[in-house]
This record gives C-alpha cells, sequence and structure tokens, in this order.
C-alpha cells in the first residue's frame, strides 16, 4: 500500500512538472526557460534515483542468499563496530549485532562470491572486538532480515570469527588514534573517561550503561555519537585560527578540507560520519555566511549526493534526524534568535535557546514516530550544556592528536576537561531524574503525525502574544498542579498498607511492609527507574531482605534502582545463583541460615547491614550503577559496591520480621552445590517460592515457576493455600488448574505490561481464576497496586482507580 501511494505521488509529481515545462515551451520567455530548465533537471533526477533504487530493490530481493536456509561458511567485512544486545537473562555470553558487507559463502564444495550487506548476530566476547574493515570468517545461518531496508540478510553466527584479511590502512590508523584517546582519557574519572571518546570521536564503548540512559532521557544522546556539531566546531576553530593568521581563503579552506578528512577517518568512514560531516559543513556555511539562501541548496545538494552513493541512509533513523536538525537551525534558529534578541535578549542566550528549540521542533515527529517517547526537559538540558560542548570537542581534538605523539601533554590537556564533562554528566543526570522527565506517546505513523500537528500548531500559535500569555498561564497551572503530585505524592501510601505490587513492565516487583519506611523486596523488575520510582512513593528507606527469585532480566535487571538511596539488610537468590561471580564479600548460606533462625535475631556479623560494625559504609547508593543487569557479575558488583550480604534461600527457611513471617517453600537444597553458574533454561523452575504470613492473611509468592515445579510443589506436602496469590510467570499458560485449585485465593495478582508481545496473561488461566471465585487485579490495568487490610476486611489501592 505504502509503495501504491509512493507511486501514485511521483506519477503526479511527474505529470505537474511535464505541465510546467510545456507552459514554458508555449512562453519562451527568461523566467520560464529557468523553470524549465529545473522542471526537466527535476523529471530526470527522479527518473534515475527511482530506476536506480527499483535496481537495488530487485537485486536485494533476489539475492541467493535470501534463498538459503542451511547453514553456510560466509566471509563478511565489518562495517561498522559491533554493538551490544540487551540481555534477556542473567548470565550467559554477551550478545553483538555487527552490520557487514558480504564478500562470499561456501555452502557445501560452492562458493558463491556475491556482495551485500548484512546484519550479523552472535555472541561471545571475540565479537566485541571485530574492528571495521578487516574481513572475517564464520560459519552462520540465515534469516530473514529484520528491516525492511537494502539488508541482504540477518546472519546467526554459530561460531567465533576467524579474520582472514588485513586491516585497511585507514582504520589501522582510526583504530590507533581511538585507542590512544581512550588511554589517555583514563586520566579522568571512570564516567568523564567514558564519555570524553563518545563526544569526540563516537567511541562508545566505555561509556556507561547509566550514562547512557541518563542521555537518552534527558534529550542529549545526539551528543554521544559523530554528528553534525562535531564538524561544524572542529571546522570553525580551524577557520578562526586561519582568520588570526591572516592566511588567504583559499588555503583556509584547504586546511579546513584537511582537518574535516582527518576527522572522518578518525571517526571512521562509514555513511553516518559522512552523512554528519556534509551536515556539519553546511551548517557552518549557514553560520559563516548568514545566508541561508545558499545553505538550503547546499543541504539539498548534500542529501541527493549522500543517498545516491548510500540508498539505505534514506531508511536510517540518524539520516532522517541529522537532516531535519540541520535544516531546523539553517531555516527557523536564525529568524528566532533575531526574534528573541528585538526583545531584549542578548546574542549568545538567544542563539542557543533558538538552535536548542529549532532542533527539538523539527525532530520530534520523527522520535515520536520511532520511539514513543518525549522527553519534557530535552530544550532545557541541551540549553544548560550547550556552552560546554565546543570547549570539551576542542580540548578532546587537540588531546586526541597530542596523545599519538605525547601522551603527558595529552593527559595534561583533557585534565582541561573535566570541569565541563562533570557539568554535563551532573545536567544528565539530574534532568533523567526529574518526575516525568519522559513520558509516553503514541508512536509509528499516527503518533508521528500527531505530534507533527502538534508542533505546528504549537508554533503557529506562538507567533500571538495572547495565545503566548495563555499558553504560559496554562503550562504555569499544570505544574503548579502535578510537580506536587509527581513529586510528593500526597496520599500515597495509604496507611497501613502490607503489600504493594509496582507496575514495573512486563517484570515483577513487590514489596511487603514489616515496620516503619522498612520493606521486604521480591523482586526489582527489568528497570531500575521504575522499581525506584515505586519503592521512593512507598517511601521505603529501608530494606529488610532483598529477593531475587530467579536470574531472568525481567526480576532482577532494575536491582540498582531498589538499592538506590536505600539501606539494604540482606540479598536472597537462590543456592548456586550466583556461582562463579566474583563476590567480594561472603555468601551466607550455611549457619545463619541453616539453623532457621529469624534474620530480626541474627548477629549483625552474619546478617544484615554492615553499618553497625562501623567499619564499613553505610549501604546505600546514591545513583544507579548500571542500567541493565545481565549476569552474575554484575549482581555481585553492586552487592559488593554498597557491602550487602548475601543469603542463598531453600525450602525449610523461615524467616521473622516483626509481624511478617517468610516461609520458604522452594526451591529444595541441592544435594551437591553447582561448581559453575546454572542453566537459564530452567530458571523459572528454580524460582524461590515464599509462603508470608501478614496481617492481610497469607500470601503466596511465586516467581515464575511453571507447570514442573507447581506438580513438584503440590507432591513435596507443603501448604500453598494462600488468601493472595501472585500469579506465576504473569499469568502465561504454563500454570495449572490443580495448582490454582490448591491454592485457592480470594485475590490474585498478574504483574504483567501493557501490551506484552507474549500474551500474557493467558485467557485460559484467568478464566480458571474466575471459575473458583478468584478476584484478579493486574498492574497493566491498575498500575502500582498497593493491598490495605487484614482478614476478610481487604481494601486494595491502585494508583489508576480508586479504592475497592
Amino acid at each position: 500500500m505504502a509503495g501504491l501511494v509512493l507511486a501514485t505521488a511521483l506519477v503526479l509529481l511527474a505529470i505537474g512538472l511535464w505541465v510546467v515545462l510545456l507552459r514554458a515551451l508555449a512562453h519562451p520567455s527568461e523566467r520560464w526557460r529557468v523553470v524549465a530548465i529545473a522542471a526537466l533537471a527535476a523529471m530526470l533526477l527522479g527518473a534515475g534515483f527511482a530506476t536506480a533504487g527499483a535496481w537495488r530493490v530487485h537485486r536485494v530481493a533476489t539475492h541467493p542468499l535470501r534463498h538459503t536456509a542451511a547453514s553456510v561458511r560466509v566471509v563478511v567485512v565489518p562495517t561498522d563496530d559491533p554493538k551490544p544486545v540487551r540481555s534477556s537473562a542473567f548470565g550467559g555470553e554477551r550478545r553483538w549485532t555487527v552490520r557487514a558487507r558480504l564478500r562470499e559463502y561456501r555452502q557445501g564444495e560452492s562458493t558463491v562470491r556475491v556482495g551485500g550487506a548484512v546484519v550479523i548476530l552472535a555472541s561471545g566476547a571475540e565479537w566485541g572486538e571485530l574492528l571495521p574493515g578487516r574481513a572475517v570468517e564464520f560459519r552462520a545461518r540465515p534469516e530473514r532480515p529484520w528491516h525492511r531496508d537494502l539488508t541482504v540478510a540477518t546472519l546467526r553466527a554459530q561460531g567465533p570469527p576467524v579474520a582472514v584479511g588485513a586491516l585497511p590502512w585507514w582504520q589501522r590508523v582510526a583504530g590507533a588514534v581511538r585507542t590512544d584517546l581512550a588511554s589517555a582519557a583514563r586520566v579522568l574519572p571512570e564516567r568523564q573517561a567514558g564519555l570524553l571518546p563518545a563526544l569526540v570521536v563516537g567511541d562508545t564503548s566505555a561509556l556507561p550503561d547509566e550514562v547512557r540512559e541518563d542521555f537518552e532521557i534527558a534529550g542529549l544522546e545526539h551528543l554521544c555519537v559523530v554528528s553534525g556539531a562535531n564538524f561544524t566546531i572542529l571546522l570553525a576553530v580551524v577557520l578562526g585560527a586561519m582568520r588570526l593568521l591572516t592566511l588567504g581563503p583559499r588555503i583556509a579552506a584547504a586546511v579546513a578540507a584537511a582537518a574535516l578528512l582527518m576527522f572522518i577517518v578518525v571517526a571512521r568512514p562509514d555513511p553516518s560520519v559522512l552523512r554528519a560531516g556534509a551536515m556539519g559543513a553546511i551548517t557552518l556555511l549557514a553560520l559563516i555566511t548568514g545566508r541561508r539562501k545558499q545553505a538550503l541548496p547546499a543541504l539539498c545538494t548534500a542529501v541527493i549526493g549522500l543517498l545516491a552513493v548510500s540508498p539505505e541512509l534514506a531508511v536510517r533513523a540518524g539520516f532522517g534526524l541529522s537532516v531535519l536538525a540541520t535544516a531546523g537551525l539553517i531555516l527557523l534558529a536564525p529568524s528566532w534568535a533575531d526574534w528573541l534578541r528585538a526583545r531584549g535578549w542578548w546574542r549568545v542566550p538567544a542563539e542557543i535557546v533558538a538552535v536548542s528549540a529549532a532542533a527539538f521542533v523539527v525532530t520530534t515527529p520523527l522520535v515520536v514516530a520511532l520511539t514513543g517517547r518525549l522527553s519534557l526537559v530535552a530544550i532545557l538540558a541541551n540549553i544548560l550544556v550547550e556552552p560546554v560542548i565546543a570547549p570539551v570537542t576542542v580540548l578532546g581534538a587537540i588531546g586526541t592528536a597530542l596523545a599519538a605523539g605525547c601522551s603527558p601533554l595529552a593527559e595534561l590537556v583533557l585534565r582541561c576537561a573535566e570541569p565541563p564533562l562533570w557539568w554535563l554528566l551532573f545536567v544528565a543526570e539530574h534532568a533523567a531524574s526529574v518526575p516525568g522527565a519522559e513520558v509516553s506517546v503514541p508512536d509509528g505513523t499516527t503518533g508521528g503525525l500527531i505530534a507533527c500537528g502538534a508542533v505546528v500548531l504549537l508554533v503557529l500559535a506562538l507567533r500571538s502574544a495572547i495565545l503566548r500569555r495563555l499558553a504560559a498561564a496554562v503550562l504555569l497551572g499544570v505544574a503548579v498542579v502535578l510537580i506536587p503530585v509527581r513529586i510528593w505524592h500526597p496520599g500515597w501510601p495509604p496507611a497501613g498498607w502490607v503489600l504493594a505490587v509496582c507496575d514495573v513492565g512486563q517484570g515483577d516487583g513487590l514489596a511487603l511492609s514489616v515496620g516503619d519506611h522498612t520493606a521486604v523486596v521480591i523482586d526489582v523488575g527489568p528497570d531500575p527507574r521504575t522499581i525506584r520510582t515505586c519503592l521512593d512513593r512507598l517511601r521505603v528507606n529501608r530494606i529488610a531482605l532483598l529477593v531475587l527469585t530467579h536470574p531472568h532480566a525481567d526480576h532482577i535487571a532494575g536491582l540498582a534502582g531498589a538499592v538506590q538511596g536505600r539501606t539494604i539488610d540482606a540479598l536472597a537468590v537462590g543456592p548456586g545463583e550466583l556461582s562463579g561471580a566474583a563476590i567480594s564479600g561472603r555468601t551466607v548460606s550455611g549457619p545463619a541460615a541453616a539453623e532457621n533462625r529469624p534474620i530480626s535475631n541474627m548477629p549483625r556479623s552474619e546478617v544484615g547491614s554492615s553499618k553497625a560494625t562501623g567499619t564499613t559504609p553505610e549501604p546505600t547508593v546514591t545513583r544507579e550503577r548500571r542500567t541493565e543487569v545481565s549476569g552474575p557479575d554484575q549482581v555481585a558488583s553492586i552487592a559488593a559496591q554498597v557491602h550487602i550480604p548475601v543469603l542463598e534461600l531453600t525450602s525449610g527457611h523461615v524467616l521473622r520480621f516483626g509481624a511478617v513471617e517468610l516461609d520458604v517453600l522452594a526451591p529444595a537444597q541441592p544435594e551437591r552445590r553447582p561448581i559453575s553458574m546454572p542453566s537459564t533454561d530452567d530458571a523459572n523452575d528454580r524460582s524461590i517460592v515464599i509462603a508470608a504470613t501478614t496481617p492481610a492473611g497469607r500470601i503466596l509468592l511465586t516467581g515464575d515457576i511453571e507447570a514442573p515445579a507447581q506438580q513438584r510443589l503440590l507432591r513435596s506436602g507443603a501448604t500453598v493455600q494462600a488468601a493472595i496469590l501472585k500469579v506465576p510467570h504473569h499469568g502465561s499458560r504454563t500454570t495449572t488448574r490443580e495448582f490454582l485449585t490448591a491454592v485457592r485465593p480470594r485475590l490474585a495478582l498478574v504483574s504483567v505490561g501493557a501490551d506484552n508481545t507474549f500474551g500474557h496473561p493467558n485467557p485460559a488461566v484467568l478464566a480458571e481464576l474466575a471459575d473458583i471465585g478468584t478476584r484478579v487485579i493486574r498492574t497493566d490495568r491498575s498500575g502500582d497496586t498497593v493491598i490495605v487490610g487484614s482478614g476478610p476486611d481487604l481494601r486494595i489501592f491502585s494508583s489508576r482507580s480508586t479504592k475497592s
């Protein structure tokens, strides 16, 4: 359908241009002659692009690898640095995606030499060390490409890569320079050392995950890739130096071109870098000449040239955002800056605000369409960091040049960049931490069109003084109402709450109240921010026990958010789940746990906060150190960082916290302690199952146990009947009717993400719960849910509805 619409539009455009051409031939004046030439050029150019595009699409559709289902031996040349893929579970090898050009593949005895773009999906540390430009060979299984572009196939690697070619000299130079810069940057603190190479040459290999997420939420992610801004600043400095040296324009242009080429080599000459170089040069042209009439045709020429060289850029989000941002800087920013200056603003603040606002306005529709997210702090964050971008870029470029020959001098220069880098991190961190900094909006074509219409209406409305005052009054009123609600959460949590189920999306995150601002937390969901926000709203300052039921990311990846700003007495996992992880503390799996003594009665030297010893720091963190916990090493690292003792829980353990008693029903103690980390394949059935005796009645917390573990639990003779059930595995079909009948809860809680792709909760499970008279509460519909009361007098409060 989209192709038909596009073809119709092209036909109508061709007809219109043909009418203009005929009109020009009928009226042979000078003006019409120019119009005729332009129309003819547009028709020829359009026809050329359509023909070339159709030919490329045909070649991709008929590529022989598209029709190969068996495993093949391939030789490819990577065109970009490997990108890490988020893991869905504890442990396992890190997964990577690599963009590459196919050189040949072998199937059986035959070798097919053919080109084409491919995307490699692989796992293993060796894949993260690939360098663009060096040919590698490996065995892979071809699959259909993920995206509708000019990619021939997705290759699932079935073994490690073997280098079969030399590295091109320019990639060798780029690799050496980037390595020298990263080495010199180690004189800076860890986060600054990882951020500097990303800002200067687009090297994000050492960029901490929490910094990456902060920049995304704050609308600053464009700074962590090579963009037109890098080239604009670099060329501006070079041309300014040439002017100070009173060199002629030809020499200045030659030096600027040389600097541009050198930077492209260092940043790696892939299509995205070439695009950024073109956009940066055009932006500089607009800034220097002040003539938008020259810059706009140059932008169009650059777009046409880049698409002619790399047609796949037409469906790359980075290309679209870069073109839109450059167009905004050319068409909107100058007039907006003039408007502000006419109203008394100084030149520099006016230009900073105009540039940030213009870039945000023109890119918002595409960002919304692609991500379904909108940063409400992006303009302010960009305004605050704009003054330090140029100093960091210039100092980083000088440090890069010096690092290759004089490391001490390079380190001295890079130390000067520490204050502006600190400011960047400070702004990103605090902007991302603002409640509601990023909101969810409709995505796709519909969301993009709505955002585009809203932006156009807003810009037109702000041209009127009356509408500007009205908008300011509305925004002020909304802020007065919403900011206190989002930050202080009046009336939440309800007094006397017993159990809270946090809306963490597709995952689990629950809290049992065991005292004043104290809770036992069971699982932490997939995202640090959602669990942190939920516990903050519950006013939980101390976690008496933090239980990770099993090693899957939707239950443990939010660990850093739960730990942040809170005292943690102990962390509990299943037996052997941290085997092989580097734990600087110790795992309590013997004396304290085996004797079944209540944690409240255990000596603080065995379990609990290290605060009491006076020899170690208070076990809290002030910042999430990772946005994703993907393995035991990350869990152990966080536990060691804040000195949290680790317990291993098995069936038979009883833990008491005041009026709340936790009876561990599963898993059973293994006959032999595992030597290495257990497989993630059966991790669901290794979930810790806890029966909690509370003022609200007995609560069965089941993790993600599936039918086999449910059958074992029933056969074990353990008492599973409970008033409240946390439905296993988000209500998946792996929950048996026999298990639900044995529990027979009055209330069932399903922690599930809205519009999840797994079909959770399963309709059959919901029907079985209804058959036994159980009321079901779902977090995807109710949001954060709190249980209050005791015995038959249970009350349910949720963040999206009233008391029930």
